[in-house]
């Protein structure tokens, strides 16, 4: 099953696909984590004390690809039921040849990703525009997430970013809507109305921002609201993913 992960720009949608792919992985499942972003590589973030990694623009840059060349470029985290797929430290779109970049080689890479593992979270970019991979995860996922915070960029993003999306291919109504870093005092109404749909609550928790800014996002949070966060990715995965293995 492949989820995409897609919402405005600091939303904290990496965060949130980490979150669930660690979710997944707590409950034995095999996860592939995937970033699209190469003007900023996964990779460092998730990983920063590893160097000498495979890189997701290797993956695409191969002549012809399978699910062994793909398995084989995953780089395994210390959970074993974990690996991720994204850019390297240094990489950019001049390192890697225009073919990699191309439609035609994002819809056969999320092709042969189906049946490489029983969950693959694909980290999307906010601008589908300018990145084929995440237009063609949002066109090809058998779940999509919509992160957004409760606030007037995100309303000014998807007022923006809607109307290309509207195409029946890519399922903007089936969108699952997140609110991300909820603060205790805020009030979530008017987005909440805005989204027409019952979104999940992520609220904020201080030590998510250090666990991203060390290198940490794959290891249990704690802190203030830590509970309530791990419940309600819980909640996310029991209810969402559940839902649509049983369909």
């Amino acid at each position: 099953m492949i989820a995409a992960i897609w919402g405005s720009p600091g939303s904290g949608k990496t965060i949130t696909a980490v979150k669930i792919a660690k979710a997944l992985a707590d409950k034995k499942k095999n996860v592939i984590i995937v970033g699209c972003d190469i003007a900023v590589p996964l990779l460092p973030v998730l990983l920063p004390s590893e160097n000498e990694v495979s890189s997701l623009g290797e993956v695409l840059s191969l002549p012809t690809l399978s699910d062994i060349s793909v398995l084989q470029h995953c780089v395994p985290f210390k959970n074993k039921y974990i690996s991720i797929l994204g850019y390297r430290l240094g990489d950019n779109i001049q390192t890697y040849p225009d073919y990699s970049f191309s439609p035609q080689r994002a819809k056969e890479f999320i092709s042969i990703l189906k049946g490489t593992a029983d969950y693959v979270i694909i980290d999307c970019t906010s601008n589908h525009i300018n990145n084929k991979l995440t237009a063609t995860a949002l066109e090809q996922a058998d779940i999509t997430f919509k992160v957004v915070n409760a606030d007037l960029k995100s309303i000014s993003f998807l007022e923006s970013q809607s109307p290309l999306l509207q195409g029946a291919n890519f399922k903007y109504n089936q969108q699952i809507n997140i609110i991300s870093d909820v603060l205790p005092s805020q009030d979530i109404t008017p987005l909440t109305e805005y989204l027409g749909k019952s979104p999940y609550i992520l609220p904020h928790v201080s030590s998510l921002k250090e666990q991203y800014d060390c290198g940490g996002l794959l290891d249990t949070v704690f802190g203030k609201s830590a509970k309530d966060y791990v419940m309600a990715i819980n909640l996310i995965v029991k209810e969402v993913f559940k839902d649509n293995e049983a369909s």
